[in-house]
């Protein structure tokens, strides 16, 4: 079968109100059920899919293996959730001891909040967010209580406050958590008014609420802030769902869980251009884990096909995503000059990207040779991955869902 068919099964197979096709699950072959494993795995959805095994899907003809593979997947989850939990409580008290105020962004709040079992939300790091300052004295106060940085971690601070909206990630004690310290919800765009940045963020802390996870009380964003959040993170990145099919489980346990303040949701969606985003994903939410009252103020039926852009994006190939963004990014690119602009700085980035890409010190001199065998395997990549037409109808859809959300040409 076909990758997107594949992907349809799998999400029938997450959903609450649809059932999958029994007969369609039997007449899959092994390199099917290998292709579904693998887009559990790059998902991060074991976790769901061992609880469906536990109940609506008991009787589903899925192999020993990757039903043991999910049970293990669950176990891992468990153990990983109750490691992150402490060093939740243990930041967080550092925090307080330095005076900061701070919020736990959706991730932690999913977990400890809206889920019934915090395995069930497994998180691959924690995210914080403060006032920018604030964020360089955690950092630093992080450091100093025994926090490393982690194998991502070259890019210079200076460079991460200027381009990225978190600082580098920290590991955090024996399990080596991560962790990364955001000042802003979204990455800089050029011209924009950083005192508005800041402004926002601080609206965003006065807000926050203090709830319990475990033992210790965590401050987080409040649930409605979340809720947008949670819609910007996965339809208005660079590449819109590639956060995968968890984000529908996410604003369902969401909205069940939590007082949402509706009129201020879709104003604040609104006011930031993203009730288009919203209303997709409220879209496949309900189509996959039953409707919920939203309070749309201007509700209108949606194009299928656009629907079905959607879902296909939800579980595209993880493993070609640099090569997909490349795709994308350079068809957007405006006019030759544009296009050789873009490639220019794909092939000669800044010094940092190089160094890790290369696992070497930003100021080793082996910084140099890496940037032609950067360049050689990249392309390599590209023309693999360009060999067939499953890129080019990715990227036809990730094009498409760009123009319809207003944030690709």
């Amino acid at each position: 079968m076909a990758r997107a068919g594949l992907a349809r099964l799998l999400l029938d197979m997450l959903a609450d109100v649809r059932g999958a096709d029994r007969a369609a699950l039997a007449a899959l072959s092994d390199a099917d059920w290998e292709v579904i494993g693998d887009m559990a795995k790059q998902h991060r959805l074991a976790s769901l899919l061992h609880r469906q095994m536990a109940g609506r899907g008991s009787d589903w003809p899925v192999p020993e293996t990757l039903k043991a593979r999910w049970a293990r997947g669950w176990l891992a989850a468990a153990a990983r959730a109750l490691a992150m939990q402490q060093a939740l409580g243990e930041v967080g008290a550092l925090a307080g001891r330095e005076g900061l105020d701070y919020a736990a962004l959706k991730g932690a709040w999913l977990a400890w909040q809206a889920y019934p079992q915090p395995a069930l939300r497994p998180m691959r790091d924690i995210d914080l967010l403060l006032g920018e300052a604030d964020a360089v004295r955690l950092y630093a106060a992080m450091i100093a209580a025994g926090a490393v940085p982690g194998p991502v971690s070259h890019t210079p601070i200076d460079y991460a406050r200027a381009h990225h909206k978190h600082l580098p990630p920290l590991h955090w004690g024996p399990q080596k958590v991560a962790f990364e310290l955001h000042w802003r919800l979204t990455n800089p765009v050029p011209g924009e008014d950083r005192d508005a940045v800041a402004a926002t963020t601080a609206g965003l802390l006065a807000r926050g609420v203090r709830a319990k996870a475990g033992p210790v009380e965590i401050a987080y964003l409040d649930p409605t802030d979340t809720l947008l959040h949670l819609v910007v993170h996965a339809a208005y990145g660079r590449q819109p769902f590639d956060t995968g099919p968890q984000v529908l489980c996410d604003l369902a346990a969401a909205i069940d869980t939590a007082a949402i303040d509706w009129p201020r949701f879709w104003a604040d969606a609104a006011a930031q251009g993203r009730t288009g985003g919203a209303r997709l994903l409220f879209a496949l939410m309900a189509k996959y884990m039953g409707a919920r009252v939203v309070d749309d103020p201007d509700p209108a039926p949606l194009p299928e096909r656009l629907v079905a852009a959607a879902e296909a994006l939800m579980l595209q190939d993880m493993g070609a995503r640099a090569e997909r963004g490349f795709a994308t990014q350079i068809a957007e690119a405006g006019g030759k000059r544009g296009k050789a602009a873009f490639a220019w700085g794909r092939a000669f980035p800044p010094r940092h990207i190089v160094a890790h890409y290369a696992g070497v010190p930003v100021d080793s001199w082996r910084v140099w040779p890496a940037y032609p065998v950067r360049m050689a395997d990249h392309g390599w990549r590209w023309l693999v991955q360009r060999g067939g037409d499953a890129m080019d109808a990715e990227v036809a859809d990730m094009r498409a869902m760009r123009r319809w959300l207003g944030t690709g040409g």
